[in-house]
């Protein structure tokens, strides 16, 4: 059995198999689980041990297996087939359980886990878990098990700084501190069996205050601690070139300090990049600081204005705020990240990247796990007001991206990257050209669950909310509400877009002038399950408010095409409620008869004739765990037309 790479956070269930949710545990039934450690405790780089067991003596079936990992303070992780993934779905699939069957403590599965790899990585409790249920569905068939264990840190030492009351020629303790951070760094000594923590004193830390040299070169297993980030300042005051620099360091913790007034301005690498921090090929865990005003030049695909990443870091609690790239096709005016980084619960605020792309963060080549981040007012002058990945396959879930702009592409989120974006909040974004709330191009995005509104897309420009290019990416599950594009596709525009799926999507009240909901240029995508209503076709074209095809021609069943004066334009549809009379099996033009329910406002009144008036069956289309009627009523049977809200 692989050991798993650990990859990409995730948010286990949406409303079935939540490991948080399942504690405590419900009413066995059937065939039960067990999970062990080999141990329960662990020191970092001890590896972990994990197995599976199980028995049952009621009748026998297949199930699917679940294994998850609950770590403190940050989102659950899962095991899926392929190693630890962003995608939801079980560790096992299917493994049939006969009657009897008992394996006791011996194991049927193991597997083992490095505790120095996030999220393992600090001391505190852990716990993994897993539960049993029917291939395919969230029907539990056992109880939850669960196995604690703890980490704990080696033994070290501490050592402290005072820039007010601190001497470089005392002994470093409590009681004799040093003045500055440059001679501790220098004078300590530290290895995996005996970490050290720099204990650093409130106090501006500058040239012009204690004499403090920049930039502070960090060492392996030691670590900086601030007293508080707002009164523990690092100040290189703009006369260096970065304020923290990490060369192949590993195993230490950047925490609780305001970084500032790093300007690299040199042509020279790495001078002209990671102006806050620069870390290459280094694993740091930068945690709960404020780092502002730092100023990169760039050049070169390089930048990096708060933080140059290019190792194995976790980026946790921190405000990244007004800080800056400058030259043409430099990146990352907040963060830019070569490589597979844990950015997680940052406010990522008022950062440009004036000439290039990624204005909040940049990923580039990597995979890196982007979660729960406010990321809100960047500007980017090319692509990616937001965010914009090139490359690989980042985990973009759980982020507020709103209010951020670019003169390009993308103004929420541009991405050349097989990305998973995930159930975020992207709103208020805006591009000068197209892709107003997320761009898609070449690569096939994974969109899903997000809710994306009041995007805009400039003058002559497509997709307010979304745009894809020359890319067939998977969009499902999204609303899309309130946007508007110059020209095409005010909610989605697809060019190029062969075999997009448009599955399951709420697509209101957006404009455009041609396509005010959806617009196909030269493109061929399945569009199935969505409700599209309500969207406003605007001048010069005024035309397709619904649905509008050139040089193309989606394939449209099972929806709600209502409340435009031109539902579809050149193209046709199967199985849908049409407000115009277009013609097509299984088309119906009877009002479908929206409610207001707990999620919004295109619920279908229990009399509605889209209730059972699809073309298949609700499973087949995956939405029986899912409902159109405001009472949470599960859809069964033939798939009711339109959008499926999640049950309540």
């Amino acid at each position: 059995m692989t050991t798993g790479v650990w990859t990409t956070r995730v948010i286990l269930f949406i409303s079935t198999i939540a490991l948080l949710a399942l504690w405590p545990t419900m009413a066995a039934a059937g065939p039960t689980i067990a999970i062990y450690t080999d141990a329960d405790s662990y020191a970092l780089g001890d590896v972990i041990e994990v197995s599976l067991s199980g028995e049952n003596y009621d009748e026998a079936m297949n199930v699917d297996v679940y294994v998850g990992l609950i770590a403190p303070g940050v989102p659950t992780y899962t095991l899926g087939e392929s190693g630890w993934s962003g995608f939801i779905g079980p560790w096992i699939c299917g493994i049939h359980v006969p009657n009897p069957f008992f394996m006791g403590r011996v194991p049927f599965k193991w597997f083992g886990v490095p505790s120095e790899i996030v999220p393992i990585g600090h001391e505190g409790q852990y716990y993994f878990a897993s539960v049993l249920t029917r291939p395919g569905t969230s029907e539990y068939v056992c109880d939850l098990s669960l196995a604690p264990f703890e980490i704990s840190c080696p033994s070290g030492s501490d050592v402290y700084v005072d820039s007010a009351f601190g001497d470089d020629s005392s002994d470093g303790s409590e009681n004799a501190p040093w003045q500055t951070i440059t001679y501790a760094l220098a004078s300590v000594d530290a290895s995996e069996s005996h970490p050290v923590t720099i204990h650093v004193a409130a106090g501006k830390y500058a040239a012009s205050t204690n004499g403090e040299s920049f930039p502070l070169n960090m060492k392996s297993w030691v670590s900086l601690c601030g007293e508080d980030r707002e009164t523990t300042i690092l100040d290189a005051e703009n006369e260096a070139p970065h304020v923290i620099t990490c060369f192949g360091m590993s195993s230490f913790t950047i925490k609780e300090f305001t970084i500032t007034g790093g300007h690299a301005d040199s042509w020279d690498w790495p001078d002209h990049e990671g102006a806050g921090i620069f870390c290459w090929l280094s694993s740091p865990v930068i945690q709960n600081n404020t780092i502002t005003k730092n100023w990169a030049l760039g050049g070169n695909g390089g930048g990096g204005g708060g933080i140059y990443c290019s190792g194995w870091a976790t980026i946790a609690n921190n405000t990244i705020s007004d800080n800056e790239t400058e030259e043409y096709w430099t990146y990352g005016g907040g963060i830019y990240c070569s490589a597979s980084a844990t950015i997680t619960d940052n406010l990522i605020i008022g950062n440009r990247a004036g000439g290039g792309g990624g204005g909040g963060l940049y990923t580039t080549e990597c995979s890196p796990d982007i979660i729960g981040n406010t990321i809100a007012k960047n500007f980017a002058g090319s692509k990616g007001g937001g965010v914009y990945c090139w490359f690989e396959s980042p985990s973009i879930m759980d982020n507020t991206i709103r209010d951020n702009s670019t003169d390009g592409d993308g103004g929420g989120i541009s991405c050349f990257a097989a990305a998973d974006i995930f159930n975020n909040r992207i709103t208020d974004n805006s591009s000068g050209w197209h892709g107003g709330g997320i761009y898609c191009q070449v690569k096939d995005a994974v969109i899903r669950d997000n809710v994306i509104t009041g995007n805009s897309a400039g003058l002559w420009s497509d997709g307010g909310g979304i745009n894809c290019d020359e890319c067939s990416p998977f969009i499902q599950s999204n609303t899309i509400m309130g946007n508007s594009a110059g020209s095409q596709g005010g909610g989605i525009h697809c060019r190029s877009s062969d075999s997009a799926v448009i599955d399951n999507n709420l697509v209101t009240k957006n404009t455009g002038d041609e396509g005010a909901g959806i617009s196909c240029m030269g493109s061929y995508p399945t569009i199935s399950n969505c409700t599209i209503a309500d969207n406003f076709a605007i001048e010069p074209w005024d035309i397709g408010a619904g649905i509008w095809t050139d040089f193309g021609q989606p394939t449209i069943t099972n929806c709600i095409i209502w409340g435009h004066e031109d539902d579809l334009y050149d193209c046709s549809a199967t199985y849908c409620c049409v407000e115009d009379d277009h013609a097509g099996a299984g088309n119906i033009h009877d009002n479908p008869m929206f409610v207001i329910g707990p999620f919004g406002d295109y619920y279908l009144d229990p009399d509605s004739p889209c209730i059972d008036a699809g073309s298949r069956s609700a499973e087949e289309a995956g939405l029986s765990d899912t409902t159109t009627r405001a009472d949470g009523t599960p859809d069964t049977g033939t798939v009711d037309m339109g959008f499926h809200y999640p049950l309540p």
